[in-house]
């Protein structure tokens, strides 16, 4: 539920293509947005897709088209947002701002999964975290839940990004303690400087080993549809293109000539702030604004504004642009086979808010043993 473009999805996908343990079968997604829609039933056009407004449904109506009864669901996934607490003593799963989490764990209820996974913004488990995890417990009533916050660099993911994660165990599978799962990589954060170069004590999948072999371009330039040129660099590089026949939306926006003039001088890891006086964009911009990256160092988050330079560090190491569509699809680890369509603005935002399919690969694989084994 709420899947977005189906990142979640994908990840539960890629497990069950590692794993002769136990086999996922994603039985349906449920959002209300036509362009995640169209974009996920282009690349999966047999796995079901209700474009439907979650406010408007009865878990019962979900196991149905799931072809399921109450308790048999294994995994019910999403990440339902969560804007904030209330400054006037107003609980937060009442508060208007937070009504599709708390719409999330009634839906839970009534489908009563073995295992509920919700997705959400690092700030919901850090200053109001024991208020917030004393009322999750509460709605959960029923199961054993924990949180914790994950960095998607820590899972192979080639940029620093947090997420919370709650994970809610049916008490009856007998599982009373739990642990969320650890990658085989370091959890980079934002105040490392591993965006500027590499450090050898610091294990990431660097920028240069994500995007390095698609085509360079200039501002307005496009690559779509044709065959790749070069061959892969890097492990990481031959495993998004596994299974695709060729490069898809890679086409860079056209920035006018003084824009390119002004971001001409901005050298690989170093940003706005770092330009001489005189020569900056401005000096109200935040640190990471107009930012280039560095091909040996770590990627930002990938917002829904990656287009734009001004909205973080997502200049290309080489090429005087904005990364494009497909370049951040590389940063968020999504597989080259997967197409984005719609507008690029819907292109650009289905991107930027999709859970990493390798950190969900390894949620699925982690808790995946976990219900096997109980």
């Amino acid at each position: 539920m709420f899947p977005r473009v189906g990142g979640f999805s994908l990840g539960f996908l890629k497990a069950r293509a590692q794993t002769t343990k136990f086999r996922f079968d994603v039985r349906l997604l449920v959002d209300s947005d036509p362009t995640a829609t169209d974009t996920f039933k282009k690349n999966f056009p047999k796995i079901p897709f209700w474009p439907k407004d979650l406010g408007d449904v009865h878990g019962g109506d979900i196991l149905k088209l799931a072809k399921l009864k109450t308790g048999e669901l294994d995994f019910l996934v999403g990440g339902p947002p969560c804007q904030g607490f209330s400054s006037n003593g107003k609980r937060c799963l009442e508060d208007n701002r937070n009504k599709l989490i708390a719409r999330f764990i009634e839906l839970a209820r009534q489908m009563q999964p073995k295992c509920a996974i919700i997705e959400n913004v690092p700030t919901a488990l850090s200053a109001y975290e024991k208020i917030y995890s004393e009322e999750i417990r509460e709605a959960f009533k029923g199961y054993v839940v924990k949180s914790a916050v994950l960095n998607a660099s820590q899972f192979g993911v080639p940029q620093i990004r947090e997420r919370a994660f709650i994970v809610a165990l049916g008490e009856d599978l007998g599982i009373r303690e739990f642990a969320f799962p650890k990658g085989e990589y370091d959890a980079i954060d934002v105040g490392n400087d591993a965006h500027k170069k590499a450090k050898a004590h610091q294990r990431f999948v660097s920028v240069a080993e994500a995007i390095g072999d698609l085509p360079a371009l200039k501002a307005g330039q496009s690559v779509d549809g044709q065959a790749y040129r070069t061959a892969a660099e890097s492990t990481y590089q031959q495993d998004r293109r596994n299974g695709s026949i060729a490069i898809f939306n890679h086409t860079a926006r056209l920035h006018s000539k003084d824009f390119l003039k002004k971001i001409g001088p901005i050298r690989p890891g170093k940003g706005n702030a770092d330009l001489p006086d005189g020569e900056r964009f401005s000096d109200n911009y935040y640190s990471q604004a107009y930012a280039r990256l560095h091909a040996n160092g770590i990627g930002f988050t990938i917002t829904a504004n990656f287009r734009n330079p001004g909205s973080g560090r997502f200049t290309h190491y080489r090429d005087k642009r904005s990364i494009t569509v497909r370049e951040a699809a590389r940063l968020q680890s999504f597989d080259d086979r997967f197409i984005f369509h719609g507008y690029e603005t819907d292109q650009e935002r289905h991107v930027g808010n999709a859970v990493p399919p390798l950190l969900a690969e390894a949620l699925a694989r982690h808790f995946g043993a976990l219900l096997c084994s109980a």
